[in-house]
């Protein structure tokens, strides 16, 4: 390749560097512009828009991030009774995530959340009870809030009822029970699930 050949190369590779960061640059301005309407709707009241931009303020998805505007937002929402808001304040609350750690605050949120039916919080509420992580462990109540989940279909709470009442842990042992949800689990998609599916058709478990 001459001189000029290459120069000519070297121009047009820089020349695609501008239009990529230009293209990038436009969108950029489009997240931003976005943003902006989102918060001048959560400003108006609209709930779903707070608990939107609580979500990316606090994960500096497509936006900067921005912890303390981030938080402000999920309280909005959560005093507004989102289910979500309450159940994801909860939690960064209970562990710090992004928040000052306040786990008696946060178990406060968690339960709202649980008790409005929401079942992520359910489950989370109720895992959290069975292990003592960032709870006071209470293994009769965490089995009740795992169980709740279970029932409304939540994949990972059915995974983990199966997985104990097979195994017994912190559930007494039920093989047959434990079959049909962590089998459910499996079907609903869940991938933890369907591995620990596949295994126990395989190698079974022992009984207690």
């Amino acid at each position: 390749m001459s001189q000029f050949d290459q120069e000519n190369k070297e121009a047009e590779l820089q020349g695609n560097g501008q239009v990529i960061d230009f293209n990038e640059e436009k969108e950029r301005l489009r997240q931003d512009e976005g943003i902006k309407w989102m918060i001048k709707a959560a400003e108006a009241g609209d709930v779903w828009s707070m608990s939107e931009v609580a979500y990316l303020l606090l994960t500096g998805n497509k936006v900067r991030q921005n912890l303390v505007e981030g938080e402000k937002w999920l309280r909005k929402a959560a005093e507004a009774n989102d289910k979500w808001a309450m159940m994801e304040l909860g939690y960064r609350l209970i562990v710090g995530e992004g928040l000052e750690q306040d786990a008696v605050e946060g178990e406060k949120w968690l339960r709202r959340s649980a008790e409005a039916q929401y079942p992520v919080a359910m489950r989370i509420l109720g895992y959290r009870l069975l292990e003592g992580d960032g709870l006071p462990q209470d293994l009769e109540e965490g089995q009740i809030w795992i169980r709740k989940a279970a029932e409304l279909a939540e994949p990972i709470a059915m995974r983990i009822l199966g997985y104990r009442l097979l195994n017994g842990i912190t559930f007494p042992q039920n093989i047959e029970e434990g079959e049909l949800w962590l089998q459910k689990a499996a079907e609903a998609g869940e991938v933890v699930a369907m591995r620990e599916w596949g295994n126990y058709l395989v190698n079974g478990v022992s009984k207690k």
